[in-house]
């Protein structure tokens, strides 16, 4: 790949290449010509690279620039890729760990206080302050190497461009579209990614249309692999349901054969949505690269980039329509401005008006406030108006507050919460869901009111009210088109109280409920039981439950009333914990369940909102992997606008996947 992309800009970039002149003066040219310098540098460069100071790698970096020799090109693009990826793996180091580390911490608060209940805990105590150590100094690592790399990728791309900028007229579009023809078809992702954002960083002509057209090719690839995990997936499901089958003819026994053809299908399977997960990830990325470019241009030449953008817009290919409007959240600039409003004003498609106004919020446009309150927040569908009140919230406008708290009195469900969240963040005040008390407390303040320029802490309540609504382990919402996800794997079975072996290790004797103690699934019950009396009659709702299987507690979507929750209620009372940890089943269950699709367009699912509880990590189903599970999540529910809740119990549940999943899907996530 470099080598070719070296020899391209070779020819694109040599003397020879350039306009015919009587005397060349450039310095590019001048410094060219020594052709026995450039090796020497080049060598000294890859040596300061891989391991000097950073002030020897600027220095390194600076002579082989200045050289001018288009052979450098190359050599700072394959050096880029490195380091941007390694970049990127340091950033989700240094957060998976920070979640991780909060976690631990939990674990050993938790312990200290069973401490004089229970001697035995001491020696765990010593072991988890060990694991909290080790985890702060893993944390510590990754983040001075993050810290330590960034400036050197800044520092890349910016000699890039430089030796760009000193390229015979023409030869920068050459480039460009070399690169992005490195970025479209070089096997590993993480180069492409690398490459596509170099193209952004560099912004030279043609960047945004090259960037534009990436996204949609990227798109299309992932869309071809959608049948693949379809069939793939299927073969999971048949596989599962033979293990259950062969299961109880046997005792519980179960062939090799079986086995093997199981984990096949879980590999095969699981190779698709990884490959998935690496296409989402760089376009991600390119919407950034993009909106960089895009940023960037000005004059004619991004009059065109716009042009070709917005046609995209209108005829997109498949996948690419969200990720493009997207691109144009990533963007600042008067013109870029004036695309915003006229899609905004003109966006017939719920999720599209959704990317739109998170792009909005994003670059802190308050130029468009006005627009957003008196059209968005008063849209007919439900998503518009929810991205419309965490829009307002972020731009931290005064003027938002009256509406968003007449929007309050007019909501129900699920939206009551959003614009009491919004009027949270924006006051630093919580009077609940009760508009009355909003409504007196801004009359006796808004004269005077000035909105904190950060999102304020969280401060008591200051006129109480009851509580309404669903309550699932201290999340609250007001929805009535809830959906539940319950584990029922043999762990739940365990004790809620940490004692010997409060992490679930198999090497350690399981902790089973004592006396007078609850088991995690005693614990999830009971508070589901209490949520389940927080649905009001008419309210549409379903249980979704996983073990190594996933069912679903309906067939449809229910309706409540008593009856229905009485019944419900027996059932829940019921169920037993047995087998293994499907995460991945369950999810994807719930959103066959709420009718979220994924795609493009707003569906407009039954359910706006989904609480997932479980005690332990992903260990079966089409795949156990964290990223893999997060790029599913987010192609289903891109377009759908479901509110996630995750509520994690015991110490051994993945605390960063339950996390990130909360935080991804606008929910809050609880560990106990």
């Amino acid at each position: 790949m470099l080598s070719a992309l070296a020899l391209a800009l070779a020819l694109c970039l040599s003397p020879a290449s350039a306009a015919p002149s009587a005397a060349p003066s450039s310095s590019l040219a001048s410094a060219a010509a020594p052709q026995d310098k450039f090796t020497p540098a080049q060598d000294d460069f890859v040596r300061r690279a891989a391991s000097g100071t950073f002030e020897q790698k600027k220095n390194a970096l600076a002579t082989l620039v200045g050289l001018g020799d288009p052979r450098a090109a190359g050599v700072l693009i394959a050096e880029f890729s490195r380091a941007a990826t390694e970049l990127e793996t340091l950033r989700k180091e240094a957060r998976d760990t920070l979640y991780a580390l909060e976690r631990r911490e939990v674990v050993v608060a938790n312990l200290r206080a069973e401490l004089e209940r229970n001697p035995g805990v001491r020696d765990q105590i010593s072991r988890e302050e060990q694991n909290v150590s080790d985890l702060r100094r893993t944390h510590r690592s990754a983040v001075e190497k993050r810290d330590e790399l960034a400036p050197w990728v800044d520092e890349l791309s910016t000699g890039f461009a430089t030796l760009l900028k000193n390229a015979p007229a023409g030869a920068k579009a050459k480039l460009v579209e070399q690169a992005a023809q490195d970025a479209d078809e070089h096997p590993d992702w993480g180069v492409r990614a690398a490459s596509v954002e170099l193209i952004g960083r560099v912004a030279a002509p043609g960047a945004a249309l090259q960037i534009i057209e990436l996204i949609e090719r990227a798109h299309a690839e992932r869309a071809k692999l959608e049948s693949k995990l379809r069939k793939s997936m299927g073969d999971v499901r048949k596989m599962e349901a033979r293990l259950q089958e062969e299961s109880a003819k046997n005792e519980g026994r179960i062939s090799a054969a079986t086995v093997e053809q199981y984990e096949r299908a879980k590999r095969e399977a699981s190779e698709v949505r990884t490959t998935q997960t690496r296409i989402d990830a760089f376009v991600l990325i390119a919407e950034r690269a993009g909106g960089r470019a895009l940023g960037a241009e000005s004059g004619k030449e991004l009059d065109k980039s716009l042009a070709r953008l917005m046609s995209a817009v209108a005829k997109p290919k498949p996948g690419s329509r969200l990720s493009l409007l997207s691109l144009l959240g990533h963007t600042g600039g008067e013109a870029v401005r004036v695309r915003v409003r006229a899609q905004l004003e003109s966006e017939k498609d719920a999720a599209g008006l959704a990317m739109l106004l998170e792009g909005v919020a994003a670059l802190r446009d308050t130029s468009l406030e006005a627009l957003v309150i008196d059209k968005h927040l008063q849209h007919p569908e439900w998503l518009v108006r929810a991205s419309a009140a965490a829009t307002l919230a972020k731009l931290r406008s005064k003027a938002a507050i009256e509406p968003l708290i007449n929007r309050l009195e007019k909501e129900e469900g699920r939206l009551r919460t959003d614009m009491r969240s919004a009027l949270a963040s924006l006051t630093g005040k919580d009077f609940n869901t009760n508009a009355t008390l909003w409504r007196r407390w801004w009359k006796d303040n808004a004269e005077s009111f000035v909105v904190p320029p950060e999102a304020p802490p969280k401060t008591s309540v200051e006129a109480a009210e009851e509580q309404r609504g669903v309550s699932f382990f201290g999340i609250s919402t007001e929805s009535q088109r809830v959906l539940f996800i319950l584990d029922l794997s043999g762990s739940m079975k365990f004790s809620m109280s940490p004692k010997s072996n409060p992490t679930d290790d198999p090497s350690r004797p399981v902790d089973m409920p004592g006396p007078g103690e609850s088991s995690r699934l005693d614990a999830a019950k009971r508070d589901l039981i209490k949520a389940i009396g927080g649905l009001r009659d008419g309210a549409r709702f379903n249980l979704v439950l996983f073990g190594s299987d996933v069912w679903t507690w309906d067939d449809e979507l229910v309706e409540m009333n008593p009856e229905k929750r009485a019944a419900l209620t027996k059932y829940i009372e019921q169920v037993e914990a047995v087998g293994a940890t499907n995460i991945y089943g369950a999810l994807e269950r719930a959103f066959d369940a709420a009718g979220a699709k994924g795609g493009d367009t707003f569906t407009n699912p039954t359910i706006d909102t989904i609480y997932l509880l479980t005690d332990g990590k992903a260990t079966v189903g089409v795949t156990t992997e964290r990223e893999e599970i997060l790029a599913f999540v987010r192609s289903r529910n891109q377009s759908a606008g479901i509110t996630i809740h995750t509520i994690g119990l015991s110490d051994a549940h993945d605390a960063v996947l339950m996390r990130r999943i909360a935080e991804d899907n606008g929910g809050q996530y609880v560990g106990r």
